[in-house]
């Protein structure tokens, strides 16, 4: 467990350890996580995540996920399920984010409203994999797929080039001219893509519950904002079914 992590995530009980002493304290603390570890397992909700290349997105949700408790699923993760429930033929173009050529991404430019349902399959396909089950979600159009979900959290995640571009280095081992070539095409892409099954602007705020800069803020303070987002918008729920 990263004790730097909890202690930020739970601030407030630590106010009370010096109250506790020697084994005490250990107790408390012991006592504490457990609580924390065993709440978190009946949080009952799907976060997406879409991200511009370089972010770190699944970085956050694996912090997420496993706060949560809940599952966190990745292109590889969705091919796998779809493999076995007999859709990947139909859904491989969709889950590896594939781009459009340039004759359907006009036609999807054009008739925006007729392109949508001529892929409601697809969509219904990765709504029948998921269900209604708690999860985190990256990519995929997962803000527009479950949007009628209501307990959908959907997250968009920026950040300045240049560190996007280094961050790609790191991981990637590329050069600098490859490593902004590459997240350069996949942005093209990823814009192309969205367009194409849903007919909406890829990274388009008014889209999404909460976008933030990851780069600026880190993964791990990303992830902690968008806990105490989620803790927020659930007392402010609560307390509007209260009145």
């Amino acid at each position: 467990m990263n004790i730097k992590l909890f202690a930020a995530r739970n601030s407030s009980c630590w106010l009370a350890l010096p109250l506790w002493g020697g084994m005490g304290e250990a107790f408390f603390f012991l006592f504490f996580y457990y609580l924390c570890t065993q709440f978190s397992k009946f949080v009952y909700m799907i976060i997406t995540i879409a991200r511009q290349c370089g972010c770190g997105a699944v970085h956050v949700g694996e912090i997420l996920a496993e706060h949560y408790g809940i599952p966190f699923y990745t292109r590889q993760n969705l091919l796998k399920m779809a493999e076995e429930k007999g859709f990947l033929p139909e859904l491989a173009d969709f889950f590896e984010e594939r781009p459009v050529d340039d004759l359907r991404y006009a036609i999807s430019e054009g008739f925006a409203e007729e392109n949508i349902h001529l892929h409601d399959k697809t969509i219904k396909m990765l709504e029948e994999l998921v269900g209604t089950k708690s999860c985190i979600i990256i990519g995929r159009c997962g803000n527009y797929i479950f949007r009628k979900r209501k307990d959908l959290v959907s997250i968009f995640l920026k950040g300045d080039i240049d560190a996007r571009v280094k961050a790609i280095i790191k991981e990637e081992g590329m050069s600098e001219a490859d490593a902004r070539e590459f997240v350069d095409n996949t942005e093209d892409c990823r814009i192309k893509y969205h367009k194409y099954y849903t007919g909406l602007t890829w990274g388009n705020a008014a889209d999404y519950d909460l976008c933030l800069d990851s780069c600026r803020l880190t993964p791990e303070n990303t992830a902690l904002i968008i806990e105490e987002y989620i803790e927020l918008t659930a007392r402010s729920r609560a307390s509007l079914n209260d009145k």
